[in-house]
């Protein structure tokens, strides 16, 4: 038994339940009368993101799951969970701080977190990143993302 399984397994099922409570967060976004309004992306890619975690999980089962050996790295399982609530933090906070304020702290926080040292390369990927998603949502499709409004 490969030990890979148990843990495509588990990211299935987390994978699950994250785009279980973003089409939660995202049905909870202003409506429009035309076109998408900017939960219907996220609403897409959460079903997509379900059906993928399904997929993995499903996978992991029928090929058989290892014999657990009792070993767990606290490390990397306090990685993940410091990483989540960051990322928790950071949808949250959007509604407040907005979208072009709060993402590349985001991001830089991202790459810092995962190793990426490179200043001068995280800060303008950061920057480029977050407005080429602003150019893509806002200007081509008309969706709006969530802005300053902290006063």
């Amino acid at each position: 038994m490969n030990k890979t399984r148990f843990a495509d397994m588990v990211t299935g099922i987390l994978i699950m339940l994250l785009a279980v409570y973003w089409f939660s967060q995202a049905n909870k976004m202003l409506k429009v009368e035309l076109g998408l309004g900017p939960g219907g992306y996220p609403m897409f890619v959460s079903v997509c993101l379900f059906f993928f975690g399904l997929l993995l999980t499903l996978q992991s089962v029928i090929k058989g799951l290892p014999k657990p050996e009792g070993k767990i790295d606290f490390k990397a399982v306090q990685r993940v969970v410091i990483f989540i609530a960051v990322t928790f933090v950071y949808v949250r906070a959007m509604r407040y701080l907005g979208f072009l304020l709060l993402t590349p702290p985001y991001l830089v926080f991202a790459c810092w977190f995962f190793h990426y040292r490179k200043k001068l390369v995280v800060i303008l990927t950061s920057i480029g990143t977050t407005a080429v998603i602003y150019i893509v949502f806002r200007v081509l499709f008309y969706i709006p993302l969530p802005v300053f409004r902290l006063f």
